[in-house]
């Protein structure tokens, strides 16, 4: 016998799912268990998130030099509301 803990709102979504598809969360959990067994390890890569495309271009932005900067967020927040620097001076790659 195996039991887990899974918090409310992971448990409701997947609830949701599974009666979606037919399945019980206990036959999704056998399912699952050997689907590794089968496979001989987790079915699906297993990655960290990523950044997008955005994120990355405004990374190399600053790394370069380039870019807005502030030195801190309260400052970045008056210089924007003072109409020292705009949303899309700060934002223009969205």
């Amino acid at each position: 016998m195996l039991s887990t803990r899974i918090d409310h709102d992971t448990k409701t979504a997947f609830t949701r799912i599974c009666d979606e598809v037919g399945l019980s969360p206990s036959q999704a959990i056998k399912l699952f268990a050997r689907a590794v067994i089968n496979y001989g390890g987790i079915p699906f890569e297993l990655k960290t998130r990523q950044p997008n495309e955005q994120t990355v271009a405004a990374m190399n932005e600053l790394i370069q030099g380039e870019g807005q900067k502030a030195e801190s967020v309260d400052a970045l927040i008056s210089e924007l509301s003072e109409g020292k620097l705009s949303m899309v001076s700060c934002f223009r790659r969205m």
